[in-house]
């Protein structure tokens, strides 16, 4: 199973906690396109984010984006997100389905939210011991998220290395790599002498 499958079968078992028909959605793996803090990179950001109707143009359906950054290996920051909080994120992603995106986080969406046993800031709608109580029996006849938690974080990669090289007369200074170093130090070009690291 692949981890649209299991995201799609935990959202269908939630549509069971609502007393009415739920509208049409898909549900996915992405990165969610609000939330994120470009001044801290290690703060997760948005682990969940519905799209309304006519978000693509060529789809009568919701969109939900569930973020990678969740997953069995997640990082130390979202540590604390296991299958129950996984479904918990799906839970609060159709609660705004339910809400067809009309409300924001308002009461609307957060009588619905409570209604299933989310808890916390509407916001932040959480999944609350009630939901994890009802919810865990399915999931362990189901079995864990199929996926390892991804990265945001982008890691810059360590260029070359350059070393700078003075010259003790004058203090000219140039850099260069250990490459070049270790073929020769380079020759100040004002005293014709060579140059030493540093």
């Amino acid at each position: 199973m692949n981890r649209e499958k299991w995201l799609s079968i935990v959202a269908s078992e939630i549509e069971t906690y609502f007393s009415s028909p739920m509208p049409a959605y898909q549900i996915s793996m992405g990165w969610p396109l609000g939330g994120s803090n470009k001044s801290n990179p290690n703060k997760v950001g948005r682990l969940g984010e519905c799209y309304p109707l006519g978000w693509q143009a060529t789809e009568d359906k919701f969109q939900i984006m569930i973020s990678p950054i969740l997953g069995q290996n997640s990082p130390e920051s979202t540590k604390k997100y296991k299958d129950g909080d996984i479904a918990g994120i799906v839970a609060h992603e159709l609660c705004h389905v339910m809400d067809q995106c009309k409300n924001g986080h308002r009461k609307p969406f957060a009588k619905l939210a409570y209604s299933i046993g989310l808890e916390g800031k509407p916001t932040q709608a959480m999944a609350g011991d009630a939901f994890i109580n009802r919810i865990t029996p399915f999931l362990n006849e189901l079995g864990s998220y199929p996926h390892n938690s991804m990265s945001r974080d982008k890691k810059k990669r360590q260029g070359t290395r350059m070393i700078k090289c003075t010259c003790d007369e004058c203090g000219y200074a140039v850099r260069t790599s250990q490459k070049w170093i270790d073929v020769a130090l380079p020759i100040c070009p004002i005293h014709n002498s060579i140059m030493v690291i540093g």
